[in-house]
């Protein structure tokens, strides 16, 4: 049986602005793209931009960070404040919670099945790649 086609992804980002419409909730999460420096030290060196939709309503007022879950959709453009292009991924989510709250993280994380070391499939020898 062939596998669906999807691109599933899980961020933890901050909270930047949250729009509500009829049909459901659009928010942008801020996702820090960090590296070492010269001095073996981590620092921010720039922003992934993630532009979320869903058609839940999750509690957000007062939350600074959350945890997403749901499936890439495609990407846009957009000008930054300095005049410059930044492009965003969109996602679209099943699952919106704040960062830190242990008790819905643990209800995401069963959603989706992970594989487990040890137990990986056999290689399709007619697979195009």
């Amino acid at each position: 049986m062939m596998e669906r086609n999807e691109a599933l992804i899980e961020l933890t980002g901050w909270l930047n602005d949250v729009k509500e419409f009829q049909w459901g909730v659009a928010l942008k999460v801020a996702v820090d793209v960090r590296k070492r420096n010269h001095q073996d030290e981590w620092e921010t060196v720039d922003k992934t931009i993630y532009d979320v939709t869903t058609d839940q309503r999750p509690a957000l007022e007062g939350v600074k960070q959350v945890r997403v879950k749901g499936r890439i959709s495609g990407t846009s453009t957009f000008q930054k404040r300095d005049g410059s292009t930044g492009s965003a991924v969109k996602v679209r989510a099943d699952v919106i919670t704040p960062a830190g709250d242990k008790v819905n993280e643990a209800a995401i994380m069963g959603q989706w099945p992970t594989a487990k070391i040890g137990q990986a499939s056999a290689v399709d020898e007619n697979a195009p790649f």
